[in-house]
């Protein structure tokens, strides 16, 4: 939905922009996806005698957002240790003083230690985890060229009795928090390409499911698509003009095709099938999608226009739940087995087919911004908790709800301006629109 349409959540500048300083060593991390040894340093605590936040917390975040981009093999040791088979070292200084934090973080290659990066961060102290994780994505950037995801969130689905309630939380688990207290359903949360809402499914107020949408930091939902029998599994565009969703209003599950505001609604799919579960591709060119027009359940890919339909792959039987990669190279989808779902990625083309996750009940998949991640729900561990798997062959770890059964979860695009130094915190939005 554009700013035009519906206000995004306003950016609040809380920190002032450091000086940046880099140099033109760099680390070549291509081939074969190899993750580069990386040797992470204690950084050195200034300031404060007894801080409010010390550098030992800073420590941990910061190796943990580096360890998790799927990029690097991180070892860590207290400043003064001698790394070994490494590339490169990070660390820097962290200063606290009052109610401010500042972060000099720097990179040098190993081992002759020359600097590849150098670059201040300064925040109030209740922005702290910004900064260490905008230096990671930095970090990231430096080696690979594309900002890392450590400063994105997660929105996700919380079961608490009958009700299921919208929540949202930092990438690495950290700081959840509700966006609704309905009392009612939650469903299949969905980000606008700038991260500042979310759509999602309801039964709020007692009517049948429609299609809300609510400002990323909580505040009032809007309607979206209120029509006869169901709305559901909407997504924006990736440009934020369109909404893709399935409506029944004619008797029958079919994708629509609506603009931000939930107007002018067009017709995708005309099948005497339940046709659901839409996913744009990114240049927003194609929409995959589940059919049972086939006998099972299936992902299809077309047009977007509705033309063009073909199923996408026939490797697997009974699939769903597709999600486009960012990189529009990849469809990933689940597969029904005995004990429930297995995660599966092929190709564009439904090609090269390959298991992913298996294990108990794995659902929802949906790709981080960087496409080197997939978070989703599974019961592996006994109730649903939500996952990350990296796609390589290091196992899904969990991420932290506070023991909440956790389900549906979406990965929020990266936040603007992830080239300065500063820490943002969005405002709420009390504007909305309606079909």
């Amino acid at each position: 939905m554009t700013r035009r349409l519906l206000s995004s959540a306003l950016a609040l500048a809380l920190g002032a922009a450091g000086a940046a300083a880099q140099t033109d060593v760099r680390i070549d991390v291509s081939g074969g996806g190899r993750r580069v040894p990386v040797h992470c340093e204690a950084l050195a605590a200034a300031g404060d005698r007894s801080p409010k936040v010390p550098s030992a917390l800073a420590d941990e975040v910061l190796a943990s957002d580096l360890d998790q981009s799927a990029v690097f093999v991180i070892t860590r040791a207290w400043r003064g240790d001698q790394p070994f088979d490494v590339q490169a070292i990070v660390g820097g200084r962290w200063t606290v003083r009052g109610n401010e934090v500042t972060l000099v973080g720097e990179v040098h290659d190993f081992p002759a230690r020359r600097p590849i990066l150098s670059k201040e961060y300064r925040a109030p102290l209740a922005g702290w985890r910004e900064i260490v994780h905008q230096f990671a994505d930095d970090v990231v950037l430096q080696f690979t060229g594309e900002p890392g995801i450590a400063r994105t969130r997660i929105a996700f689905v919380v079961r608490e009795g009958r009700n299921k309630e919208l929540h949202v939380m930092d990438a690495d688990g950290a700081n959840p928090h509700p966006l609704t207290a309905d009392r009612s359903l939650a469903l299949s949360p969905s980000w606008s390409p700038d991260g500042s809402l979310l759509l999602f499914t309801s039964y709020r107020g007692g009517g049948g499911p429609r299609v809300w949408v609510i400002s990323a930091s909580g505040g009032k939902p809007y309607l979206v698509s209120g029509r006869p029998g169901n709305n559901t599994s909407a997504s924006y565009s990736p440009d934020g003009r369109e909404i893709a969703l399935t409506l029944s209003a004619d008797g029958n599950s079919e994708i629509y095709v609506l603009d931000a505001r939930g107007g002018s609604p067009r017709r995708l799919t005309d099948n005497r099938a339940i046709d659901t579960s839409p996913s744009w591709s990114p240049t927003g060119r194609e929409i995959a999608f589940t059919s049972d027009r086939g006998g099972t359940p299936q992902v299809y890919v077309m047009e977007r226009d509705g033309g063009n339909v073909r199923r996408l792959t026939y490797e697997v039987n009974y699939t769903d739940s597709p999600a486009w990669s960012p990189q529009g190279d990849r469809i990933a989808f689940v597969a029904r087995t005995g004990s429930g779902f297995d995660i599966y990625v092929c190709r564009a083309d439904g090609s090269d087919a390959r298991l992913v996750v298996g294990g108990g009940s794995n659902e929802n998949p949906h790709w981080s911004p960087d496409g080197r991640h997939l978070v989703f729900a599974s019961n592996r561990d006994g109730g649903f908790g939500l996952y990350v798997t990296d796609l390589d062959n290091r196992a899904p770890r969990k991420l932290d709800t506070g023991g909440r059964l956790a389900m549906s979860p979406a990965w929020s695009p990266r936040p603007a301006g992830l080239e300065t130094a500063q820490v943002s915190t969005p405002n709420h939005s009390n504007s909305g629109g309606k079909p």
